[in-house]
């Protein structure tokens, strides 16, 4: 009894041995996805790393959103303008009697890009500044809406001026006619986007003075690389700062001067 007692221990413990060393069935896609995942978590990422943002200076004028788009259409009423006044671009502003500047050639705009009521309540005897006149600087179209900067923007000022001297499309001797642009249509500036600080209050008769010695002037601060322009032939384009030279033959009319593209 006793012996058999033994043998029926021994079968027992044959029996629970086997069970503990027997390796379960093999799972090929288990084995995968813990293959998957410990690779995932030991092996080291490849993610494009994080750039810090471009700083630009204080306005890039290549990359200004709609700069373009409202330079064409301040085009289409600078030429609309100019098919209703015998061929001439309009002056650079307008003058009293004495021959003191009044308001700026923007606010003779006004009708050709659907703003006839504003340019009524204008009194065009009397200055920009003047007590009937300097309270519509609130009433700014967004087309000369220019800047981003907010101090720019709550002035009223635009960055769209017309660069000004004797021998440019806007001179202070008075309207000029396209068909005195001997130099081009396509080579000669018209309008330019300027840096911040030289805006101007839309309505006031104020807009670039250049000169040929150093024509980019209230130009270099937003993009030291070139300052977007609208050509008199409705055309816009990113002008480079250098040569000086071609710069300045790209303003005057008249000069006879070599243009590079």
């Amino acid at each position: 009894m006793r012996t058999l007692s033994f043998l029926l221990l021994g079968i027992l413990l044959g029996l629970v041995s086997g069970c503990k060393s027997r390796k379960p069935p093999f799972d090929k896609e288990a084995e995968s996805t813990k293959q998957t995942t410990k690779t995932n978590t030991t092996s080291p990422t490849t993610a494009t790393p994080v750039t810090p943002p471009v700083q630009n200076l204080k306005r890039n004028a290549v990359a200004r959103t709609g700069t373009g788009t409202k330079l064409g259409e301040l085009y289409k009423a600078l030429d609309l303008y100019a098919n209703d006044n015998n061929g001439n671009f309009p002056p650079a502003y307008t003058k009293s009697a004495q021959g003191t500047p009044l308001l700026s050639w923007r606010v003779l705009l006004l009708p050709y890009i659907e703003q006839q009521n504003l340019f009524n309540k204008f009194n065009q005897s009397e200055p920009w500044d003047g007590p009937t006149n300097k309270p519509l600087l609130s009433f700014m179209p967004k087309m000369y809406l220019s800047s981003g900067n907010y101090d720019v923007n709550t002035a009223f000022k635009t960055t769209f001026l017309a660069p000004l001297a004797k021998g440019t499309a806007f001179s202070p001797m008075g309207a000029t006619s396209k068909n005195a642009i001997t130099d081009g249509l396509s080579n000669t500036i018209l309008v330019v986007d300027v840096d911040d600080e030289f805006a101007t209050e839309w309505t006031r008769p104020v807009d670039l003075n250049v000169n040929a010695q150093n024509p980019v002037v209230g130009l270099t601060n937003s993009n030291p690389a070139g300052f977007m322009a609208l050509f008199c032939d409705g055309s816009r384009k990113v002008v480079p700062t250098r040569p000086l030279p071609n710069v300045w033959a790209m303003f005057t009319i008249s000069g006879g001067e070599q243009v590079n593209p």
